[in-house]
């Protein structure tokens, strides 16, 4: 697990053994969150903004359907080139 302070574990599991990762290495294990989930949220901040916009009073009445197309929308406009270069990128 990463080393993320809400992966915080209280007890101690009985029957496995948990791992912390070094600070830092996250990306390099999970390359979605080296840029792939970045460019993910560059793209749904820039539909949120344009609703916003649009929806002019309370950007905050945006609901649930239109968060999950908008999410759909990002997804969409994130390129296979941009997947490819990050896992290139970590060595994979």
């Amino acid at each position: 697990m990463d080393n993320f302070s809400s992966h915080l574990i209280t007890y101690k599991p009985q029957h496995i053994q948990l791992k912390s990762f070094h600070p830092n290495l996250t990306s390099h294990v999970q390359p979605n969150d080296a840029g792939i989930i970045c460019s993910f949220k560059a793209h749904y901040r820039q539909e949120f903004c344009q609703c916003a916009i649009d929806l002019d009073e309370d950007i905050y009445k945006i609901i649930l359907h239109e968060a999950m197309v908008m999410a759909k929308e990002a997804w969409d406009t994130v390129t296979p080139i941009t997947i490819k270069n990050w896992w290139d990128h970590c060595g994979i």
